[in-house]
């Protein structure tokens, strides 16, 4: 059957369209707009090919008010309301909607009833988060649904939700009008009944100069992708949007993925191409201007932060789902950029085609794993959040990223039948206790689902000791993906998935993958080699003759460190980190005292210790969001504890605020950092700010003191500490006042400081948005 949508004018047209189709009737889904105008369901519409039905005027229909209707013919909204809460009572345990709204204001809760009505589901308002948290540990439903206007939906309520309850597949729907909310209840309903049939991922940050084709699945690395394939031009300042410009863009696609990267305003897309966040409604433009001081600089006369791109527009993009694997580009609650946020990539694309956005808000290392896994899991049928939350799972166990991918859709939502592929005649699964391994015989499929039966490797799974690593190693050009996946009914699986299929050829047409609990590497056997002739420098021992050895061992650390990380995800690196394991082992007896006491120079002035340059070589271990108020915007802050994959006593810990980028990285926890003062800039200028450093350590610190501006030098910005040396005894706090004098600089972006505070070898530092009046 062809589902319908319904133009509705009214919110008694709305909810009464909503409630007045029998269920046995052709599926139909409502949209409001008072405007009568329905500019983005008709071109919706119009595209995936369904029929339009106008409501009549005073659509009544079967009263199902326990008194007669009002003498007008109409239904009073709050009734009409009442009559969906009566009939959503029954409504499925497995899946509650939340409506979030400002006392008795229920105008965000009418698309919440029809959402709910459309998926025979529970609905709840809710006047308190403490609300929400009862009933879902009373109903224990899979799916939550949270639904309302953008300001009262924040990072601070879904990651309590999350933390409290982790088997929950969470979505959001927001919008900054019922209207636009409406809007988006249609298109994360109307697009799984019609999904589009190709998928894109635009993968700028692979090498390659073709794109890839895999199935319904095109793949365009960095020198194969156009920018006008996706999006138009961004209009000019005032130009008119609505109704939509002449010439619609190419094919709609079922998802539009991107791994890149980006920021709250935009996404880069090759190095001369960015998908702007920038609206052009004057209106709101000019709005923003009065309500907020944190806009992107050319909004307040500036240059584009990156001024010689071409700057597309992402309400082009015609896509029924958006995954955007980049840093900050969701924000939610948060009004960085006036009260509609309509600067942000993430609300252009939901203003215009997007039903479902998926991103993280905080920093982002990334890989295209995360995008590939979750459009085989959607290919075979599994739900959007279903698919995101392995994707955040994944994530955990590779270390790579904190799991904060969050939907903005409909977690339930399905774009294939549920059927998952049988294991293909080329792959074969060999298990006993404790141990499994999976061969491939000819061929690497893009994307095999292995069921593991022993309760060991289910059991060292849920501990997070379950690895999945080659037994010789795989090779080959493009990676290839490994992690594990547990379904709804306690089943594990080995899921391996690639760009494309591989052939086998040549003398080794098979590859064999041990499924055990985690055991000693070479890798492993390296570091110990390695802190045995340190130790024996440190005694004084002289080694002479092998001052080359050591060099090549320094330096070859840093690589066997990042490739045994990335080994934990990416299959093929076990071919390179083997190379190099093996020929460490082979000259690891020559090690020699000179070279040792270079690396460890080294050591102490390079900035792998920061957060840019040390994630290479970190594993994410734990997150804890929230963390606490952020000391400059007060929004919930998100800390990773980071360890070194090679020594992972030696830690990082990581406090960054996902709205005003706020961070804080430090060796240990019990050192803090805080820039203290009003953070704005104004050219020709001085400003004085003030760090304050605390000991809670057992130790005193010893501290050199230092700041910059990331790429400040060609800005003219000049920096002095008073004092630039401290010592913070065990237990105390110490200030120091920090001046900076500005330039005339040629941008007015934000400029991010770098507080730094040396000592030992520690590097502990603090950053902060210094931004133009």
């Amino acid at each position: 059957m062809t589902l319908s949508i319904i133009l509705t004018r009214t919110p008694g047209e709305y909810l009464a369209a909503a409630l007045d189709r029998p269920a046995t009737a052709p599926p139909a889904v409502p949209v409001l707009d008072p405007t009568a105008r329905h500019v983005w369901p008709r071109r919706i519409a119009a595209r995936l090919g369904l029929p339009l039905i106008t409501a009549p005027d005073h659509a009544a229909g079967p009263d199902r008010t326990a008194g007669p209707a009002p003498d007008d013919g109409t239904r009073d909204d709050d009734v009409l309301l009442g009559a969906a809460l009566t009939e959503l009572r029954a409504g499925r345990e497995d899946h509650l909607v939340v409506a979030v709204a400002h006392g008795d204001d229920h105008a965000y809760a009418h698309p919440a009833a029809v959402y709910a009505l459309a998926k025979r589901a529970r609905l709840l308002l809710a006047a308190n988060e403490d609300d929400i948290h009862r009933t879902v540990r009373s109903a224990t439903p899979r799916f939550l649904t949270l639904v309302g206007p953008a300001a009262l939906l924040d990072f601070g309520l879904t990651t309590r939700i999350r933390a409290r309850f982790p088997p929950l597949d969470l979505g959001v729907l927001y919008a900054h009008s019922p209207a636009k909310l409406s809007e988006l209840v249609l298109k994360t309903l109307a697009y799984p009944a019609a999904p589009a049939a190709a998928d894109v991922l635009v993968a700028p940050l692979l090498k390659g100069n073709e794109p890839l084709h895999n199935g319904p699945l095109t793949i365009y690395p960095q020198d194969a992708v156009d920018a006008a394939a996706f999006a138009r031009p961004v209009p000019a300042p005032g130009a008119a949007t609505e109704p939509a410009p002449p010439g619609e863009p190419g094919p709609m696609h079922r998802l539009f993925s991107v791994i890149t990267h980006g920021s709250e305003d935009y996404l880069r897309l090759t190095s001369r191409d960015i998908l702007c966040g920038l609206t052009p409604d004057p209106a709101e433009q000019e709005a923003a201007r009065r309500e907020s001081r944190t806009l992107p600089a050319c909004m307040h006369g500036g240059d584009c932060v990156y001024p010689d791109a071409r700057r597309w527009d992402p309400a082009a993009v015609a896509a029924q789902i958006v995954f955007a694997n980049a840093c900050l580009t969701l924000k939610l609650g948060s009004q960085l950029f006036g009260r509609h946020n309509r600067f942000t990539v993430a609300q252009r694309f939901l203003d215009s085609w997007a039903g479902t956005y998926i991103a993280s808000p905080l920093l982002k290392d990334g890989t295209p794993g995360e995008n590939l896994l979750f459009h085989y899991l959607l290919d075979e049928g599994g739900s959007v959040g279903g698919a995101v939350r392995q994707v955040n799972d994944s994530l955990r166990r590779w270390g790579i990223d904190a799991p904060e991918v969050l939907v903005v859709g409909d977690p339930e939502a399905r774009y294939a039948p549920a059927a998952e592929a049988p294991v293909p005649d080329a792959v074969t699964c060999q298990e006993e206790p404790g141990r499994a391994e999976i061969t491939f015989e000819g061929r690497l499929p893009a994307f095999t689902r292995v069921p593991l039966k022993d309760p060991e490797l289910r059991e060292a799974h849920r501990g997070g000791q379950l690895r999945l690593v080659p037994a010789e190693p795989f090779g080959g050009k493009l990676p290839l993906y490994g992690t594990f996946g547990e379904s709804a009914d306690g089943e594990l699986s080995a899921l391996v998935f690639g760009f494309q299929e591989r052939t086998l050829t040549g003398t080794e047409t098979s590859r064999t993958l041990t499924v055990a609990p985690r055991r000693p590497s070479a890798a492993d056997r390296i570091v110990r080699a390695v802190e045995r002739y340190e130790n024996l420098a440190a005694l004084d021992i002289k080694l002479d003759k092998t001052r080359s050895v050591l060099t090549d061992t320094a330096n070859s650390l840093p690589a066997v460190a990042r490739r045994t990380k990335e080994h934990i995800g990416d299959l093929t690196q076990s071919d390179p980190l083997h190379r190099a394991t093996e020929r460490i082992l082979a000259n690891c007896a020559r090690l020699d005292r000179h070279l040792l006491d270079t690396l460890l120079r080294l050591t102490e002035t390079r900035e792998y210790h920061f957060v840019e340059a040390y994630r290479p070589t970190y594993a994410v271990e734990e997150v804890r969001s929230p963390y606490g108020a952020c000391l400059y915007c007060g929004e919930a802050t998100h800390r990773y504890t980071s360890a070194h994959v090679l020594r992972p006593w030696l830690r990082r810990h990581l406090i960054s605020c996902p709205v005003c980028g706020a961070t804080q990285d430090t060796e240990d926890a019990t050192v803090s950092l805080a820039i203290e003062g009003d953070a704005v800039l104004a050219p020709d200028s001085t400003t004085a700010l003030r760090v304050r450093i605390t000991n809670d350590g057992a130790q005193d610190l010893d501290l050199l003191l230092g700041a910059r501006i990331t790429r400040g030098k060609p800005h003219g910005f000049r920096f002095s500490l008073s004092p630039d040396r401290l010592t913070v005894p065990a237990g105390t706090t110490a200030t120091t006042g920090l001046t900076i004098v500005t330039g005339r600089p040629a941008s007015l972006h934000a400029m991010l400081l770098r507080f730094y505070a040396v000592g030992l070898g520690r590097i502990d530092f603090a950053g902060r948005d210094l931004r133009f009046r």
